[in-house]
């Protein structure tokens, strides 16, 4: 409701999920993600951002990963926002040194064969 009329406006408040992704990324998208997946942890190491123009959803992504590393999709489902959108907005705390990631070790092996054959045994026995 606006102060101003006493009538309600859908627009008077923060827009949150109205707002398409590419609006809070302002059209960057899948460039320069430093390898983020979806269980990259984030946390933050600079506190403020007091000295950059800082959207809203950079000052939250800050104060939900001070002190306890948030993964990405929890980040994500936090914002209410597509991954692909809080990977650019991480991007950019990583570039401006706010936060710091850690991404989950890579398995370059494949499958293990021998657990796959076990639980094959074991569904064919029922």
């Amino acid at each position: 409701m606006s102060a101003n009329d006493g009538i309600f406006s859908p627009f008077d408040d923060d827009p949150g999920p109205l707002v398409r992704p590419f609006a809070v990324t302002r059209g960057r998208a899948g460039r320069d993600l430093h390898n983020l997946d979806l269980l990259t942890l984030v946390v933050t190491v600079q506190a403020s951002a007091d000295d950059l123009s800082w959207d809203r959803e950079y000052g939250e992504i800050l104060r939900m990963c001070h002190g306890r590393p948030q993964s990405i999709v929890e980040i994500a489902a936090r914002l209410d926002l597509m991954v692909a959108a809080v990977k650019v907005l991480i991007s950019d705390l990583i570039n401006s040194g706010h936060v710091i990631f850690r991404s989950p070790p890579k398995h370059h092996r494949g499958p293990d064969l021998d657990v796959i054959q076990a639980v094959l045994e074991g569904v064919r026995k029922l």
